[in-house]
């Protein structure tokens, strides 16, 4: 990855800057890390309500929370 660091004339690194091309890689790649995310988190609470850890939602009550 090309990265250029911007500093200040203190010599503090104030900024990074990379080309546009692999900024936008960086921004698939954390789309797709979100969802992963949400997925796991969804599992995870599936799980929770399997076990009577987790009460149960309806439809409604999650669409009210999105």
């Amino acid at each position: 990855m090309n990265v250029q660091l911007v500093s200040n004339t203190k010599g503090k690194v104030t900024a990074v800057q990379i080309p546009v091309k692999e900024w936008k890689e960086l921004e698939k790649k954390l789309a797709a890390f979100n969802i992963a995310e949400s997925i796991k988190t969804g599992y995870n609470e599936m799980l929770q309500i399997e076990n009577g850890q987790l009460e149960a939602k309806s439809f409604e009550q999650f669409l009210n929370e999105l």
